[in-house]
């Protein structure tokens, strides 16, 4: 019998290769694309933050007007819209009940929402103001515009 030698096997064409750097591609696509995702993600939740901050800032400036019974500062802090219809004289009916108008420490938000169309942003907050003397917490809610990068109130209600 004759014996006859192995064929050789004929060499690798490269797909093994070829595989592992598809792979390597695919991987680092999706781990850029998480990172992007997350740093997006990361920028529209810092930017809320801030927005929230800001709104907050200026229904601590009304009530720190209110304290100071001063209805100039508390009227510049409303929108020049069709949306306020809030006159001093309101404001100085409001500032006269100084059981509201007390030190704050600051703000509890139970809901906010943030609304931004090509007219512009508008936010209703609401949540409980307290005070300084540890006194019961105040309910309220606050409608407000953003103009020229500044929030504005519309309308906000102290119950």
């Amino acid at each position: 019998m004759t014996v006859y030698p192995n064929p050789t096997q004929p060499p690798a064409t490269g797909w093994l290769r070829w595989t592992v750097v598809g792979v390597a591609i695919l991987l680092l696509t999706v781990l850029l694309s998480c990172m992007l995702f997350g740093f997006g993600g990361w920028r529209l939740l810092s930017g809320l933050f801030g927005e929230t901050q800001a709104i907050e800032q200026v229904v601590m400036q009304f009530m720190a007007a209110g304290l100071r019974n001063d209805s100039d500062t508390a009227l510049a802090l409303f929108a020049d819209s069709p949306e306020t219809t809030i006159t001093r004289r309101d404001l100085e009916r409001l500032f006269a009940d100084r059981q509201r108008f007390r030190a704050v420490s600051g703000i509890s938000i139970t809901q906010i929402r943030i609304t931004s169309t090509l007219e512009g942003s508008s936010a209703s907050i609401s949540g409980r103001l307290n005070y300084v003397d540890g006194s019961q917490p105040q309910p309220f809610s606050a409608r407000l515009l953003k103009e020229n990068d500044r929030w504005r109130l519309t309308w906000i209600d102290l119950r």
